[in-house]
C-alpha cells in the first residue's frame, strides 16, 4: 500500500473508531438527569415563579393547555405560567409515571399525573388529569419540547 492510501485508510479507521464510541448513550444516566430536572422544575412552580418554570422549555417549546389556543416560545410560555401561578391559592402537584429515553440519547418523553387547586371566580377548582412531555436535547442539555395535559374530568 502506498503512504497516501494508508493515510486515507488510518484515517476512516480513526473517525469510525470516534464515531463508535461517541454513539454510546446511557440511558439510565439520561434518565437521572431528566428527573432531577422534573424535581427543580416542580420546586420552581411550588415557588410561583413563572420565568424560571418558562426556562425548562426549549427556546421554540410549546404547552398545550386544555380549551386554550397553543403557547409557543419562551415569552408567551412566561406569561402563560405567570397566568396560572398567579391564581389565588395555585397548587400544582405532579406525578411522573413513565419516563422513556431514546436509545440515541437525544429525545425522552414523560408520562405522568397532576392535581392543580386554586380558588376560581366562582369558588375553589380542584382538577386531576394526566399529562405528556416530550423533552430533547438542546445544547447538550434537557429541556421540555412539548408539554400537554388534560382533565380526567370536570374541575369541581
Amino acid at each position: 500500500m502506498r503512504l497516501p492510501t494508508m493515510i486515507v485508510v488510518f484515517g476512516a479507521l480513526l473517525i469510525l473508531t470516534a464515531c463508535e464510541r461517541g454513539g454510546k448513550v446511557d440511558p439510565a444516566a439520561e434518565e437521572q438527569k431528566i428527573r432531577t430536572l422534573i424535581g427543580q422544575w416542580g420546586t420552581v412552580m411550588a415557588a410561583k415563579d413563572a420565568k424560571a418554570s418558562a426556562e425548562f422549555y426549549a427556546p421554540d417549546g410549546v404547552m398545550m393547555p386544555p380549551g386554550a389556543p397553543i403557547v409557543t416560545g419562551r415569552e408567551a410560555l412566561t406569561s402563560a405560567w405567570q397566568d396560572l401561578v398567579a391564581k389565588p391559592g395555585f397548587q400544582l402537584k405532579i406525578e411522573t409515571t413513565k419516563l422513556t429515553v431514546a436509545k440515541a440519547g437525544d429525545m425522552a418523553y414523560e408520562l405522568g399525573t397532576y392535581e392543580l387547586a386554586f380558588d376560581g371566580d366562582q369558588g375553589p377548582v380542584r382538577d386531576k388529569g394526566k399529562y405528556v412531555v416530550v423533552w430533547k436535547k438542546v445544547d447538550g442539555n434537557w429541556k421540555a419540547a412539548a408539554d400537554i395535559f388534560n382533565s380526567d374530568g370536570p374541575a369541581k
